[in-house]
């Protein structure tokens, strides 16, 4: 039997998805589609998602009546963030005669071959897309060739792409629209039901850090909530010192730990999902992961597009040469905020209010001080922006 794995976070599943899987079946002959909403989408990751079961029903009630497809509530059940190589280990142990194919979006296609296990994957199904703006056929087809290089199987279908999302539904309800021809008349139902999707729209009646504020409440333990709030109010505090951008400072404050508290597998997905590549030290230091992975969060989901802002939460653990002056007030705020109490705070902060430089230099020297105390690598990013920060300082202390 050829089945088709189609996953992802359906939130909601709409006609789009539903044409998108009948017209592979039909031109790859599948004799299945077994839809599998996902538990936590770590790509995905969204304040207002709605919650797993209601997703799971709705797919359920989007395809009732028709024979080609199946629903699973595998990943569901598992909770979590779930690898599509697992996925498929315990699909082909249940279905052991199943000849699988995998159905992606032309975004996601695009990064498969930074994927977990992406050899196992590339063994074991068949790879399916389709064009979608803005990613033609053209680049689709380049990239499924890097793919087959690799032992891949690949099928690039020319299925016409339909103007429906979940985020024009999601919209639509918020707008008090109505949903025909977007969602299948059960799935609209349940969603009136249950209320889904409201929150949107309340949202839009706060501001833009009010919201991103909402989003991290959450996704934060209360502790590292208030942790960030303090961070913001003391980046807006020293952006004034320093002339940096006292708004965008609150900002980048609010969000800096916005995946603190993901668990690491779903920190990784997210590197994993958006082609992003940890280095040597990186790989081994976890305590590193949040900061790149909230940077692409950031800009990928919350949809900031601010390179600054995004460059200044990336580097807000282990600084850099070069450093931008958000850069340096992120650093050191998250270091000074008035909820931390490590040895020597009280004059860290007392330096941050009057020298940068030397604020600098002192929160660079004390973060390789601990890391050497512990044997631990010290990222090159640190050891540049230590470097950089003492040749300045040895020049500006020089008599001239």
């Amino acid at each position: 039997m050829k089945i088709a794995l189609f996953g992802g976070a359906f939130d909601p599943i709409h006609n789009g998805h539903l044409r998108l899987a009948r017209e592979f079946a039909r031109r790859l002959h599948f004799d299945r589609v077994l839809l599998m909403p996902t538990y936590v989408p770590p790509h995905k990751l969204r304040a207002d998602m709605a919650p797993a079961e209601d997703r799971l029903a709705m797919c359920r009630l989007a395809v009732a009546d028709d024979p080609l497809f199946e629903v699973s509530d595998q990943e569901i059940a598992r909770g979590g963030a779930s690898f599509t190589a697992d996925t498929l280990d315990t699909l082909a142990a249940e279905r052991p005669s199943g000849d699988w194919a995998l159905i992606t979006g032309a975004d996601m296609f695009l990064t498969l071959g930074t994927w977990h296990r992406f050899s196992d994957i590339a063994r074991r199904v068949l790879l399916c897309t389709a064009p979608r703006p803005p990613h033609g056929r053209e680049e689709l087809e380049a990239y499924a060739g890097t793919l087959r290089r690799q032992g891949a199987r690949c099928a690039v279908e020319a299925i016409p792409p339909r103007d429906i999302s979940s985020t024009a539904v999601r919209r639509a309800i918020g707008e008090g629209k109505p949903l025909d021809g977007l969602v299948p008349p059960a799935v609209a139902g349940y969603i009136r039901e249950r209320g889904l999707y409201v929150r949107p729209q309340e949202m839009k009646k706060m501001d833009r850090d009010e919201q991103f504020i909402e989003i991290i409440r959450g996704r934060l333990s209360e502790k590292r909530f208030r942790h960030s709030l303090a961070v913001a109010d003391q980046a807006q505090r020293l952006a004034e010192l320093y002339g940096a951008d006292p708004k965008k400072a609150r900002t980048a404050g609010i969000l800096h730990d916005i995946l603190k508290d993901a668990a690491p597998e779903e920190q990784l997905q997210i590197l994993h999902d958006f082609g992003i590549l940890l280095d040597n030290v990186e790989q081994g230091a976890r305590k590193l992961w949040h900061a790149r992975a909230g940077a692409v969060f950031i800009e990928r989901v919350l949809g900031v597009d601010d390179r600054e802002l995004l460059d200044a939460v990336r580097y807000h653990t282990t600084a850099r040469a070069g450093m931008t002056p958000l850069d340096r007030v992120l650093y050191l705020a998250d270091f000074t905020s008035a909820d931390r109490d490590f040895p020597d705070v009280d004059v860290i902060r007392s330096l941050a209010l009057k020298d940068e430089q030397e604020a600098m230099a002192y929160a660079l020297g004390y973060t390789i001080r601990e890391l050497l105390d512990k044997q631990e690598a010290v990222h090159p990013d640190t050891v540049a922006a230590y470097n950089e920060t003492m040749i300045r300082r040895r020049k500006g202390n020089e008599p001239r």
